[in-house]
């Protein structure tokens, strides 16, 4: 690929309906992608169960493997929590955080190839608000190089290419379990 003088950065979208194995894919493309020898940074958004059932989400850093929780259902939420409109999630203030930092810290390391996860961008990121920060920053610097997964369920698709906006210079949108393809368009792009 010609890159000319501004190398332009690569943005791949994963999308599916909770529960398609968009978290998922996103494990086991970081996984890939280290064992590579890429560095790989952002966050991963693993569920939480508690007895078999699920109670919320946590926010895993890619580089450290560090977890910190989400959000939870109310009756399993912390003291000082935040709801968001109508979600049935309640969601931790610091995690929002301590992820919008580790994403604008990640924003700053990509040019230097390494690969960002922003898993996901749901509904509170849609109303800018959450790990929206973090996420724009990242896509900010997808001007001047370096790759970025973001997941999202396909209603929000089209909000992220909003986020996006002409920042990447691809844009690959994908299913979940399509680790291959992924990763062929990764190493097509580098």
């Amino acid at each position: 690929m010609d890159r000319g003088d501004s190398p332009g950065g690569r943005a791949i979208i994963i999308y599916g309906p909770i529960g398609s194995g968009k978290t998922t894919t996103c494990l086991r493309l970081a996984k890939e992608i280290r064992d590579q020898g890429l560095k790989v940074l952002g966050l991963i958004s693993p569920r939480v169960y508690e007895e078999g059932k699920l109670i919320g989400y946590d926010l895993l850093n890619t580089s450290t493997m560090e977890r910190r929780p989400l959000c939870r259902v109310p009756e399993r939420a912390g003291g000082g929590w935040l709801s968001c409109g109508s979600l049935h999630y309640i969601f931790s203030p610091e995690a929002f955080r301590w992820g919008n930092e580790i994403l604008e810290e990640a924003a700053g390391e990509m040019c230097g190839g390494a690969v960002v996860f922003i898993d996901e961008f749901g509904r509170v990121e849609a109303m800018r608000r959450g790990l929206y920060r973090g996420a724009m920053a990242v896509a900010e610097e997808l001007k001047r190089g370096g790759a970025a997964i973001y997941t999202c369920r396909g209603e929000l698709m089209e909000r992220v290419l909003k986020l996006l906006g002409g920042r990447a210079e691809r844009v690959l949108m994908h299913r979940p379990h399509e680790v291959d393809g992924i990763l062929r368009f990764l190493a097509l792009c580098s």
